[in-house]
């Protein structure tokens, strides 16, 4: 009769042991030693400044206040796609994005070079 009793013991005592998943690990799709400018022909100040006026374009035009950091993974984003032959769905895997999000985020910096450019 004992055993009935110390076997809801024992299980909620190791319920409480189990430890937990990381809560607030940063997890990055795909890190790389590549230089940038070999695949995009951009130096980093470059993309900084075209990351600058996207996130104030952002603002501007969608009433969206953009982060810096988001600005400039959207444009490396975009210039991969263009520089790497474009396809949605191996740029999404390499970056850690959905297809869907990755395709969001490359028409809207589409946007904004299409607008920079025609005025």
């Amino acid at each position: 009769m004992a055993v009935f009793f110390a076997v809801p013991i024992a299980a909620g005592v190791l319920r409480l042991n189990r430890t937990r998943r990381a809560q607030n690990c940063r997890r990055e799709g795909c890190v790389s030693t590549e230089d940038i400018y070999l695949s995009l022909r951009l130096h980093p100040h470059e993309i900084s400044t075209l990351a600058w006026e996207y996130v104030q374009w952002r603002r501007h035009k969608e009433g969206i206040q953009g982060r810096y950091h988001n600005g400039v993974s959207r444009v490396t984003v975009f210039l991969h796609y263009l520089a790497r032959g474009g396809y949605y769905h191996q740029l999404g895997r390499t970056e850690g994005l959905s297809e869907s999000a990755t395709m969001i985020q490359l028409h809207s910096v589409a946007a904004f070079f299409q607008e920079t450019a025609a005025g």
